[in-house]
């Protein structure tokens, strides 16, 4: 064995096991970016409330109609058979 790999392994057997820094270490290989603070130097970016209103109206010209449709999908027979089954 390497020295190397002998001192990781005697440091590894020193240490306290512990379940909580296991799933918090975990959680954070989970992350898209890496957790820490975000730097004073740069300033965030203003909210584009135009973009939002765009996205938020372009969902609901599908979204609505669609439930629309599945919701009264029932009584566009009643009234297409008006009634007569």
């Amino acid at each position: 064995m390497s020295p190397v790999t002998a001192q990781v392994v005697r440091t590894m057997g020193r240490r306290q096991f512990s379940i909580i820094r296991s799933l918090r270490q975990v959680g954070r290989s989970m992350e898209s970016h890496p957790f820490e603070r975000l730097p004073v130097s740069a300033k965030s970016a203003p909210a584009d409330w135009g973009r939002q209103f765009r996205r938020v109206g372009s969902q609901a010209v599908i979204f609505f109609p669609g439930m629309a449709l599945a919701l009264g999908w029932p009584y566009l027979p009643y009234l297409y058979y008006d009634g007569r089954v």
